[in-house]
């Protein structure tokens, strides 16, 4: 991946160098960050010379600087296990002085699409819906929005209630890998088929989406019946963000089961204790997950766009039949070669 450089704007891959621009700056709370970054593109680096080999799913981390201040951080993470989707995660770290934060984007974010990983084909990155320039920028570069969700987060007096619990036969577990496949049904159908194909992700992703306060909210239908296996109701899914921002995606099964008016409050209730600073999101179609967060009163928040990006690759065209062809060509291999021999009979006896 190359360096691009504007009059005074640079924008390149992190390197060594840039931890002696933030010692003694007002931003070296950014070192042990970004020092970690650094270690990941190194291995990114390492993994682009035995390809086959290694996954290929190292983060990778783009700054842009001017005059020697580091003014915004892109990192490049893959979006799921095969390394096929990519996300784009956008940090402003302090204001430009020369430029504006959309040139300053427009230059991370073409540099990380011309440069990106060999497996990449496709691309993801959230915007929100609020910030115009940034999705101007996005839709000029090619980006599609695929999914929109609402936003809530914590009120600052929590209405909590110690006395609330699970409905009767329902049970709150961790994400692992004996459930995830369990939740998959319900991240399928809060998502469009153009979306799936975007993103290409599979159960085994869904693990990478644990952490605390994410969960599964399961029916044991083992306990009524031993022929009916569990089904999972709803989950909390963390998102992963390159802020650290506690982010949980609440997913549920399309047709609403009566039990989640029990069990919803005292989820949220559990999230709000473990998970201060969370924020809530949920797929803006539904409706009725909307609702009855609103009512455990959860503060609404500008809505976030997701934005897809597939690789444009280039077909061969069809051969085309010639517009005319002389009818001697067309017919010669029903003519004759050769004037046909006699029939053989046979001589007098």
């Amino acid at each position: 991946m190359g360096t691009t450089s504007s009059s005074s704007l640079v924008v390149e891959p992190l390197k060594a160098v840039h931890f002696t621009w933030l010692q003694g700056s007002d931003q070296s709370a950014l070192l042990p960050k970004l020092q970690t970054c650094l270690l990941r593109n190194w291995l990114a680096q390492a993994e682009t010379f035995v390809p086959g080999l290694l996954l290929g799913r190292q983060p990778m981390a783009l700054v842009a600087s001017e005059h020697q201040v580091l003014r915004s951080l892109l990192l490049i993470r893959a979006h799921n296990r095969q390394g096929t989707c990519w996300r784009l995660e956008l940090q402003n770290l302090t204001p430009p002085s020369q430029h504006s934060q959309s040139q300053v984007s427009r230059e991370l974010f073409k540099l990380a699409l011309l440069g990106g990983h060999a497996r990449s084909k496709s691309w993801v990155v959230r915007c929100s819906s609020g910030d115009r320039d940034q999705l101007s920028l996005l839709r000029e570069l090619g980006f599609q929005p695929i999914r929109t969700l609402r936003r809530w987060r914590i009120p600052h007096h929590p209405n909590l209630d110690p006395s609330r619990t699970l409905a009767l036969g329902c049970s709150w577990e961790a994400i692992d890998r004996r459930n995830a496949p369990l939740i998959w049904p319900l991240d399928q159908a809060s998502t469009s088929s153009h979306q799936r194909q975007i993103v290409d992700r599979h159960p085994i992703d869904l693990l990478d989406q644990i952490g605390p306060g994410s969960g599964v909210l399961l029916s044991r239908g083992r306990d009524l019946s031993p022929a009916k296996p569990d089904v999972a109701l709803a989950c909390l899914l963390r998102q992963q963000r390159c802020d650290d921002a506690q982010v949980y995606e609440l997913l549920r099964e399309p047709a609403w089961d009566e039990r989640l008016h029990q069990a919803l409050p005292c989820l949220l209730d559990q999230l709000a204790q473990r998970c201060p600073t969370a924020t809530l999101v949920c797929h803006q179609d539904d409706t009725t997950l909307a609702k009855s967060i609103d009512a455990q009163g959860w503060v609404p928040l500008e809505d976030e766009i997701l934005l897809g990006r597939s690789l444009w690759r280039r077909q061969s065209a069809p051969r085309r039949l010639q517009a005319s062809r002389p009818l001697e060509s067309m017919l010669g291999q029903l003519q004759p070669q050769q004037p046909p021999l006699p029939t053989p009979s046979l001589g007098r006896q």
